[in-house]
């Protein structure tokens, strides 16, 4: 069946290799296999009485014909026009021998006959012109039939062929009613077929216009259509009311840059870009439509977007400034120098000399000056310092009393003297306002890279070699065996890693309180008081655990901690408030981190929500698409998230947006200036505004006095953390206050009740 259908490609509607339509190449073959098994039947029955009668013509004629239709059928595809047009021939010779061969004038007629045929043939396999041609040819047949025009005395036969009525009347019979009908049934259902495929073009059509109508006219957005070349054909109704597009613009075959000159048509990039129209920003996008040869412009005011994005950027400028800059001395801190330091380290692998520069007499100097003597002070040692003829490099403060700058490793040989050379322009008599002071600088060096391979490393190895300096040794030079800060640091290191693996560290809880004291949070924080240092300062073992990389282990032992203190108070109907944990880039970055967080809340039967993560900034930027993809699977747990410390470091504003952020935390350095400095006061509120537009909560810690909490409600604050609440407590001193005054930590007159 297969067979059949490929070879008469009866389901085939297409089109052959030279251009002809595979339902008249289905007609052809129908017609030819047809007419080659009728002669063929007529040939084998034929062939005996045609020996017999002696009637080799016969013979001959009738092999010709099955000849002549095996050899049509097989050229059929290939020679389509010329297997159609010899048909035709063969036809017309059919009923030629009929006449010629036939000297009875009936069979003749008959045979006459067979040439009516071929105008309805031609129509299908030819075309209109070819069947008009043959019904004019037609006439020829007509009129030999109707004036009974004798041609058998042409070819003279002298016997009459046995059982030729029944081969002609047969053969016309066969022809007319199965031949020709089954190609005209071929040709019905390749009509029916293509009227088919006709509608579907048309439902297909009519799809395309509703998309049209959706996606292009009634669009809410702007779209103008313009071909390759870049001329505008065609715009939506948005577009003519926002861009004053009109019917000339069609008419007028108007480039699309003569409306929008930030738009090269040629040129335009494949993400689309943002280009300023008039006073409105618009983000532009592309889009090839391939069958139309032509281009759809889409766009997307943004305005609002670029007006933020410009208030974030002028506020990250500003806390920028406000960062890198020293607010008591107005000259470059220590964060712009570790910046500037680490840029250097990573376009150079020169080495070079860190040096501390700080002045003996500064304790005498502020006792008998006071503290805006030392700021003046050290501006003008800063000022010489920069004027000198080694120029130092990357001079900045560190600190209050202390100045940092770098030396070139050129001065190797010569370090002695060329600090001794700094020491006697920094150390000559300081005159301002009727003063006349001196200093005695000391100098504390370290080289890069091998006392440190990062900024931060060397400054405070610089800072360890500065303690060692004296009156009679001016400068001191990094000595890591000789370091008594880094045996001090080692052997904490070592206590340190003993008290976690034997739990002998404690949690203590500072509460988050409201502007009425209503507290609505705790913070979970680590306290060490170890059996042979005594109590030590998180401020002091924190920074060990992780530069010894023991934070991760630390941390798991406080989450277990909170749960284990949550399931407690949850068994005891104890009142529960979501407790924040602080978690460190080391804890981030580890593979294993949200598998081991949730089962310790599994173990015991603590919900996520319960608890709270605070990252630090670093966390966030150590690997950005990492950090993210984390957070947001945190979110999905129920964790809460709070960015801790913001305001400090490498602060970022523009990536509050970036990050799935519940909560941000304002750094205590933040409120230093603000009751009296109106631009430290601005950014603060600048900060708080941005976080309202990004629905982040804010939270203040750090507030130690009345008027910085008067401040900050004043700005919109509601989350308040700091010493003029509560210091952190002891889970018995926590829960004996909760008992006693519920959670509330200011009495009616705005007093600490803890």
């Amino acid at each position: 069946m297969n067979f059949l259908n490929n070879f008469f490609l009866l389901k085939d509607e297409g089109t052959s290799e030279n251009g002809v339509p595979n339902w008249r190449v289905s007609a052809l073959r129908i017609i030819l296999f047809s007419g080659m098994l009728l002669c063929l039947v007529v040939f084998l029955h034929s062939f005996d009485d045609a020996l017999e009668a002696q009637l080799p013509h016969i013979i001959a004629i009738t092999s010709a014909f099955l000849v002549s239709m095996l050899g049509l059928l097989w050229l059929s595809k290939n020679y389509y026009y010329f297997c159609a047009n010899f048909l035709q021939i063969t036809i017309i010779s059919a009923s030629v021998s009929c006449n010629l061969f036939l000297d009875d004038m009936n069979l003749a007629k008959i045979g006459s006959m067979y040439m009516y045929a071929c105008p309805l043939i031609a129509l299908m396999l030819l075309g209109g012109r070819a069947a008009i041609f043959y019904a004019i040819l037609n006439i020829a047949p007509f009129y030999i039939v109707f004036n009974n025009v004798n041609l058998s005395f042409f070819a003279e036969p002298n016997v009459l062929f046995p059982d030729a009525a029944w081969y002609i009347a047969g053969n016309m019979f066969l022809f007319f009613n199965i031949c020709i009908p089954l190609a005209v049934a071929r040709t019905i259902v390749a009509a029916k077929r293509l009227n088919q495929e006709t509608q579907k073009s048309n439902d297909y059509l009519k799809g395309k216009n509703s998309l049209y109508r959706v996606f292009f006219a009634e669009s809410r957005r702007p779209k103008v259509i313009v071909n390759e070349d870049g001329l505008i054909t065609d715009f939506n109704k948005q577009a003519g009311d926002i861009f004053g597009l009109d019917e000339s613009t069609r008419s007028d075959s108007q480039s699309i840059s003569n409306w929008f000159s930030d738009i090269n048509h040629a040129k335009f990039p494949t993400g689309g870009k943002i280009i300023r129209h008039e006073d409105t920003y618009q983000q532009v996008v592309r889009l090839e439509v391939p069958e139309a040869s032509s281009y759809v412009y889409e766009f997307v005011d943004c305005t609002q977007e670029k007006t933020l994005e410009s208030n974030l950027t002028f506020l990250e400028q500003e806390n920028r400034r406000l960062r890198y800059l020293d607010t008591q001395t107005n000259l470059p801190n220590s964060d712009w120098f570790e910046l500037q330091c680490n840029k250097l380290i990573s376009k150079s692998d020169r080495e070079f000399f860190v040096v501390v520069a700080q002045s003996e007499s500064e304790d005498y100097l502020r006792l008998k000056y006071g503290e805006s003597v030392i700021r003046k002070l050290l501006a003008s040692s800063y000022s010489r310092l920069k004027k000198h003829r080694q120029h130092p490099r990357l001079t900045a403060t560190i600190a209050l009393n202390k100045l940092v700058f770098i030396l070139p490793k050129t001065v190797e040989n010569e370090l002695k003297d060329v600090l001794l050379d700094i020491k006697n322009s920094l150390d000559k008599e300081y005159t301002f306002q009727g003063i006349k002071c001196q200093q005695s600088f000391q100098f504390g060096v370290a080289r890069f890279p091998k006392h440190g391979e990062t900024a931060d490393v060397v400054v405070s190895r610089a800072l360890e070699a500065k303690k060692f300096a004296s009156v009679n040794q001016f400068y001191h030079l990094y000595d890591t065996e000789n370091s008594e800060e880094f045996m001090e640091r080692h052997e904490i290191s070592i206590l340190l890693d003993e008290a976690i693996q034997n739990d002998e560290l404690d949690v203590c809880f500072q509460p988050k309180v409201t502007a009425d004291g209503t507290c609505v949070g705790l913070e979970a924080l680590a306290r060490w008081d170890s059996p042979v240092l005594g109590s030590i300062s998180p401020a002091i073992f924190i920074p060990i655990a992780e530069e010894y990389r023991m934070i991760s282990r630390l941390t798991d032992l406080i989450v277990q901690k909170v749960c284990a203190q949550i399931s407690l108070w949850k068994k005891n109907d104890f009142p529960l408030l979501p407790i924040a944990i602080n978690i460190s880039l080391l804890d981030f970055s580890q593979p294993d981190f949200i598998s081991k967080l949730v089962k310790y809340l599994a173990d015991f039967s603590v919900k996520p929500s319960q608890i709270e993560l605070e990252l630090t900034e670093t966390c966030l930027e150590s690997d950005r698409v990492n950090s993210l993809e984390l957070m947001n699977e945190l979110k999905s747990w129920g964790f809460k998230v709070s960015v801790d410390d913001f305001g400090v470091g490498y602060s970022s504003v523009t990536r509050l947006a970036y990050y799935p952020i519940d909560k941000l935390k304002l750094d205590r350095a933040l409120l230093r200036g603000i009751k009296t400095s109106g631009r430290q006061y601005s950014l603060v509120k600048g900060i708080f505004n941005i976080c309202s537009e990004l629905k982040i909560k804010c939270v203040v810690e750090g507030v130690e006095e009345k008027s910085q909490l008067t401040r900050l409600t004043e700005i919109g604050f509601s989350e308040f953390q700091g010493f003029y609440f509560s210091k952190p407590l002891t889970v018995s001193r926590y829960e004996r206050h909760v008992k006693t005054h519920g959670l509330v930590f200011l009495d009616k007159t705005g007093q600490r009740l803890s």
